[in-house]
C-alpha cells in the first residue's frame, strides 16, 4: 500500500514538473521578442520585400545589421500595440488586398508603426524661429547653390546624321523640332529637355563641353559608346547662397524630422530594455555580429 502511494506521489510530481516546463521553441525560430517568435522564413521574406535581396547574397555583417533593423521594427510594432496604438481590421484587410504578397501580420505591423510615427510627430514641438536661424547659421554649406545650367540633348546612333543635325542647329533650326524628329533619347518628344544640372552630375566629357557654353549655344557632336550626343544650354544660373527666408520651410521640416527620429530612437531603446529579446545564434545560417542580446544554448 505504501509502495503504491509512493508511486502515485512520484507520478504527480513528474506531471507537475511537466506542466511548469517551458514549451519547446519551434526549430525554425531565430529570434524571440517576448512571446513573439521570428522564424528564418520571416527574416528571408523581410529581406526580399524591404532590401530586394536574398539572405545568401549578404555578408554576415550586412545580414546582422538588417536582422537588427527588422527586430527593431517588430519591437516598435509591439510597443505600439501595448500602448493603445491599434489599426482597425478592415483597414488592414484593405491594405493587404492592395499590396500583392503582403501578409496580414506584415501589414498590421507596418500600419501600427506608421500610426505610432504619426502620433509622435503630432506631439513633437515645432521648432522656433531661433532654432531655425541657429541651424541656418551653423550649416552655411547646406544653403549654397552651385552654378547650374539648363540643358537639352539630342541623341542619335548615326554619326552622319549627328553631323547633319549639328549643321542645321547652328544654321538656326529649332532644337526642339530636331529632337522630336531624330533623337532616340527618352526625352525626345519634350524637346530634349533634361533640366537644371550642376557640376558633378554629368560624365566629365559632357560637363566640360556643356559648362563652356553660353545660353543659346550648341555643343559639338560628342561621341560615346551609347551614340552621338548634341547639347544646348538654355540658361545659366550663377552660384549663390539661399537666403534664410527661402530656406526656412526646409529647415523647419528637417528639424521636426530630426526630433521625430530622436523620439523614435528613444522608444526603440526603452522597448529593447523592457522586452525580453534574444537572437538564437546557433540557428542562423550566418555569424551574427549585431547589437541584440544573444542566446547560444537554444
Amino acid at each position: 500500500m505504501r509502495f503504491r502511494l509512493l508511486l502515485a506521489l512520484l507520478a504527480l510530481a513528474v506531471i507537475a514538473a511537466a506542466c511548469h516546463r517551458k514549451p519547446a521553441i519551434p526549430p525554425d525560430v531565430v529570434v524571440r521578442i517576448g512571446e513573439r517568435m521570428i522564424t528564418l522564413a520571416d527574416l528571408k521574406r523581410y529581406l526580399e520585400r524591404n532590401a530586394g535581396t536574398e539572405l545568401a547574397q549578404l555578408t554576415p555583417e550586412v545580414a546582422s545589421a538588417l536582422l537588427d533593423q527588422y527586430v527593431e521594427e517588430v519591437v516598435l510594432s509591439e510597443y505600439a500595440a501595448t500602448h493603445g496604438v491599434e489599426v482597425p481590421a478592415d483597414k488592414i484587410a484593405t491594405a493587404v488586398r492592395t499590396d500583392a504578397g503582403a501578409t496580414v501580420v506584415e501589414k498590421r505591423d507596418e500600419m501600427r508603426r506608421a500610426k505610432l510615427v504619426a502620433d509622435v510627430s503630432a506631439d513633437v514641438q515645432q521648432p522656433t524661429d531661433d532654432d531655425i536661424r541657429s541651424y541656418y547659421e551653423q550649416h552655411p554649406d547646406e544653403f549654397k547653390s552651385p552654378e547650374e545650367v539648363r540643358v537639352r540633348q539630342i541623341l542619335v546612333h548615326d554619326e552622319e546624321l549627328a553631323n547633319d543635325i549639328e549643321k542645321k542647329l547652328k544654321a538656326g533650326e529649332a532644337f526642339e523640332t530636331l529632337s522630336s524628329e531624330h533623337s532616340v533619347a527618352a526625352n525626345a518628344k519634350k524637346g530634349g529637355e533634361i533640366g537644371y544640372l550642376s557640376r558633378g552630375e554629368l560624365p566629365k566629357m559632357f560637363e566640360e563641353e556643356i559648362f563652356a557654353l553660353k545660353p543659346g549655344a550648341i555643343s559639338n557632336v560628342i561621341r560615346t559608346d551609347g551614340g552621338f550626343h548634341i547639347f544646348k544650354v538654355d540658361e545659366r544660373r550663377a552660384a549663390g547662397t539661399i537666403d534664410l527666408q527661402t530656406a526656412e520651410p526646409v529647415i523647419r521640416e528637417r528639424l521636426k524630422e530630426e526630433s521625430v527620429r530622436r523620439k523614435m530612437a528613444q522608444l526603440v531603446a526603452k522597448s529593447r530594455g523592457d522586452m525580453q529579446i534574444a537572437v538564437l545564434t546557433k540557428r542562423l545560417p550566418f555569424r551574427y555580429s549585431g547589437t541584440l542580446p544573444k542566446s547560444d544554448n537554444e
